[in-house]
């Protein structure tokens, strides 16, 4: 074989039979899944002297069982990327997964067009970078979040610090909501001001606090009015 020589094979699988479980987006959980197509590449990267490098990527669509949602899944292994199994005796190859759409099973996205506009706007891309994993980027739009909801009830204040302060003022916000929001804050700054990423589970809590918050705001008040009517 050619010194440096890269050689791939290309195959359309035979997909199996039975099912298996992946997280499902809309049902929000791991759930069983159909494969429809698998097509298989496998590689090998020669290095010489009898050393090389050698991967298999399986490029799937697959099918919720549940709600027959169809999206696109990536599994791929290579031959530097091992663990020791004591059960087997032997070197395991770690499977990689990759999803598109992105899986967000764990954000419990809220009904946003009841929302403003400009709130919709960086609530989605918030969101968004969660899920692709863009954790610096996901904190400062965590803090743009609250920045746009002070800025959308006419908190007052100097600094968004003080703007917090106002909602409770206002009732917007209880005084343990102003306190919650004053951690989220440190957080976005962290972010904006130290490129420092938050943890994925720290993010998704504080998307956890912003939905309770944007619920309360925006979408009961809403809500209350299209079910009892305005008052007076």
């Amino acid at each position: 074989m050619e010194l440096g020589k890269i050689t791939k094979t290309f195959k359309l699988e035979d997909c199996p039979s039975d099912k298996q479980k992946f997280v499902c987006n809309e049902c929000a959980r791991e759930t069983s899944h159909s494969i429809v197509s698998s097509f298989h590449e496998s590689g090998f990267d020669d290095a010489g002297n009898g050393c090389g490098m050698d991967w298999d990527e399986r490029h799937q669509i697959i099918q919720c069982c549940g709600c027959d949602t169809v999206s696109f899944r990536i599994e791929s292994t290579h031959s530097e990327d091992v663990d020791y199994s004591f059960e087997h005796d032997t070197l395991v190859r770690n499977i990689t997964e990759n999803y598109f759409p992105n899986r967000t099973h764990q954000l419990r996205e809220i009904n946003t067009y009841l929302l403003p506009l400009n709130v919709q706007v960086i609530y989605r891309e918030t969101t968004s970078a969660i899920s692709s994993g863009l954790f610096v980027l996901a904190g400062i739009g965590v803090r743009a979040l609250i920045e746009t909801v002070c800025k959308e009830q006419n908190a007052q204040g100097k600094n968004l610090f003080a703007k917090i302060d106002s909602l409770y003022q206002m009732s917007v916000i209880t005084k343990e909501g102003s306190d919650t929001l004053h951690r989220l804050r440190s957080l976005g700054n962290e972010a904006a001001h130290e490129v420092k990423p938050q943890s994925e589970e720290q993010l998704y809590m504080a998307m956890q606090i912003i939905d309770h918050m944007l619920e309360g705001t925006y979408i009961i008040p809403q809500r209350m009015s299209q079910v009892f009517g305005k008052e007076g």
